[in-house]
């Protein structure tokens, strides 16, 4: 887990035309995102979460503190702040 803000950079959704684009999610990434699955980002106290469409590829390094991640609908850049509460390494790792 780890503290990020998501910009939605790019809106691929065919039913809301530029849905939420340049929207800033604010949250903590549960773990690091993975092709096939949806992303989960926690986004405040009260245990509300943004869950995106299963992502396609991702960009960037898992150590680094900026990736890209395209979704089915979305393409979001992540910031990530400080180190992880726990190890997140992409899978088959």
């Amino acid at each position: 887990m780890v503290s990020v803000t998501a910009r939605k950079i790019r809106d691929h959704s065919v039913e809301r035309a530029s849905a939420g684009l340049g929207r800033v999610y604010t949250g903590y990434l549960i773990s690091y995102p993975i092709v096939g699955r949806g992303m989960v980002i926690f986004r405040d106290p009260h245990g509300h979460r943004m869950i995106t469409t299963p992502v396609k590829r991702v960009l960037g390094e898992p150590a680094g503190k900026m990736i890209y991640v395209e979704t089915e609908n979305s393409v979001y850049k992540l910031e990530i702040h400080g180190e992880p509460l726990f190890p997140m390494k992409p899978s088959g790792e």
